[in-house]
């Protein structure tokens, strides 16, 4: 779903149609449940933060602000509430806790198992890299590349300004590929001399 018929959906939401919130609940629901998946592991938790989310959202909705980032606004209001909420329970566990997980949950198994030995090295190598980084760092990957985020709604998310994002991303995407190219290497090596 585009981002012009995200917002016209929005603006309906705000206007009173609880079918609008139910259509935008049901496009962003898998990226909702995995970016909160980096704050705790109880699924019957972040299930009723999202619930409440938009229960919250549907009582508040005269009150909330326009947005053409429909998906950058909901998954900020998300990491809020998981916040708000596990500080009151007790259940918050900062991203850096929990690796990761850069597998996609979409790829079917059959799928996995065709993998070449170097591209399953590749993707391992890769997620061993992510896992050393630090929790912001993790965080502005997994929105950039897992959520396809654009700078500006990355920066909405993180609290972050657009230039402050581009710093971080860069210096992210700097030290994976400063620690990647040396792996690469030698898993060229290897391929060559088993030849």
């Amino acid at each position: 779903m585009n981002a012009d018929i995200q917002a016209r959906l929005w603006r309906e939401f705000k206007a009173g149609d609880a079918d609008a919130l139910g259509r935008l609940a049901e496009v962003h629901y898998r990226a909702l449940y995995n970016y909160a998946t980096r704050f705790s592991h109880d699924p019957d938790f972040i299930r009723d933060a999202i619930q409440e989310l938009y229960l919250d959202l549907w009582e508040r909705r005269n009150f909330l602000s326009e947005t053409a980032f429909v998906k950058s606004y909901l998954l900020k209001a998300l990491r809020h509430k998981m916040i708000k909420e596990s500080a009151r329970l007790r259940r918050f566990h900062e991203p850096h806790e929990a690796a990761f997980d850069t597998e996609s949950n979409d790829l079917p198994i059959e799928s996995l198992m065709i993998e070449s030995e170097h591209v399953q090295f590749q993707h391992e190598r890769l997620e061993q890299i992510i896992t050393n980084l630090s929790k912001r760092q993790q965080e502005i990957i997994y929105l950039r590349f897992y959520q396809n985020l654009n700078h500006e709604e990355i920066a909405a998310v993180m609290a972050l300004g657009k230039q402050s994002v581009s710093n971080l991303l860069y210096r992210t995407l700097k030290e994976i590929r400063d620690v990647w190219a040396p792996a690469e290497f030698c898993w060229t090596m290897l391929l060559c001399f088993m030849q």
